[in-house]
């Protein structure tokens, strides 16, 4: 086999890898009509790609409202960020925002100058890990509100035990 037909198998399997490994975000905070909805992907070692997301609002709640201090993070233990946010403990190396869009920066959860984040519909959202981030350190990714201390959704990206 020539090496460019080589390539080109590598990039096909790559694509069809992409395509296969999408994971639903979980609708959690639906009481408080933040809704939320969309398929998340790994697209490399450093990047989140969430396809057709939507919030707050989504084709079956049309009336979400926005949460007032809502942002992506991710997580290196557990299973979810609601214990370890709501006991108020060290959540250094352990959060990490990744607020949309400006992503691929090193935030601290505590900086109130976070962004947050907006209305979207049906749209793909990329979301760049900071430096000396990789997907394989993380556990799972949550839309969560600082003010209210809710867990949005979420999704577990790598076994979480």
């Amino acid at each position: 086999m020539s090496r460019w037909m080589l390539m080109v198998v590598v990039v096909i399997v790559h694509i069809h890898a992409l395509e296969g490994q999408g994971k639903q975000l979980s609708q959690l905070a639906t009481k408080n009509k933040h809704f939320l909805e969309g398929t998340v992907f790994t697209r490399d070692e450093n990047t989140i790609e969430i396809r057709s997301f939507s919030y707050p609002s989504t084709k079956t709640h049309p009336y979400g409202r926005l949460g007032p201090d809502a942002f992506f993070i991710a997580g290196t233990q557990g299973c979810s960020p609601d214990n370890l946010l709501k006991s108020g403990g060290n959540t250094t190396g352990i959060i990490i925002p990744l607020p949309f869009p400006q992503t691929g920066k090193k935030w601290n959860f505590k900086n109130s100058s976070i962004p947050k984040m907006e209305a979207v519909v049906n749209e793909d959202i990329q979301l760049s890990l900071p430096p000396g981030v990789q997907m394989k350190d993380l556990k799972w990714l949550s839309l969560w509100c600082r003010q209210y201390k809710s867990n949005f959704g979420q999704v577990v990206l790598n076994n979480c035990n």
